[in-house]
């Protein structure tokens, strides 16, 4: 049984580079490799990545001992509630690797998550338009202040004055637009959100 602990420093490792550098390779416990890749649904050709780093290093992969690792860290992967994770996540599902007897159940909880990803990427999509247009909107207020300030000035210019004032007036049908924009995308977002919710509990999530 790996300890949790190993495991977490290995995934970081592991995680945080594409191969193992030459001291890692030296030192490498095989089997945790095995386990933590399996484990982090990583395809076979990770050993690849691993041998081609050693063998700069002069060092091959023990290959037993890293199949060995990998096939129990599969066993933890290749679980129905992991798919579902890994399929909100938005990554591979790389269900060819689990071993025949979870690839079904595993696909069918990963397909429920890939679904919850788009519904949550839908929300995320309607929340930065709106935020995005009310930052607009916000720019657009703090330059119609500025405008009320300058023709307040005494000595403004005819042509000066004119400028503004149009400038206002086009800022002024902006935000009218923006408030009629807003409300829709509102009404998006909303329908966006109550679709998600449903089928979370429709998932019992």
């Amino acid at each position: 049984m790996f300890k949790p602990l190993a495991l977490g420093s290995c995934a970081l490792l592991l995680a945080s580079c594409a191969s193992l550098s030459p001291e890692q390779c030296r030192n490498a416990d095989w089997r945790q490799i095995g386990f933590t890749d399996g484990a982090n649904g990583e395809p076979a050709s990770r050993l690849q990545s691993h041998a081609s780093a050693c063998a700069k290093a002069d060092i091959k992969p023990d290959l037993d001992a890293y199949l060995s690792g990998r096939m129990e860290g599969l066993l933890s992967y290749c679980q129905p509630e992991n798919g579902f994770e890994v399929g909100r996540r938005g990554r591979p599902d790389n269900v060819g690797d689990c071993p025949p007897h979870l690839r079904a159940p595993f696909l069918d909880q990963y397909r429920q998550g890939r679904e919850i990803n788009a519904l949550e990427g839908e929300v995320q999509r309607f929340r930065g338009m709106l935020e995005n247009d009310q930052n607009e909107a916000r720019r657009n207020d703090r330059r119609m202040e500025e405008i009320r300030k300058e023709l307040r000035r005494p000595n403004l210019s005819p042509e000066r004055r004119n400028s503004l004032l149009n400038e206002m007036e086009r800022l002024l049908d902006r935000r009218q637009d923006a408030g009629r924009r807003q409300l829709s995308m509102q009404r998006d977002l909303d329908i966006a959100i109550d679709r998600l919710q449903f089928r979370l509990r429709e998932m019992r999530r």
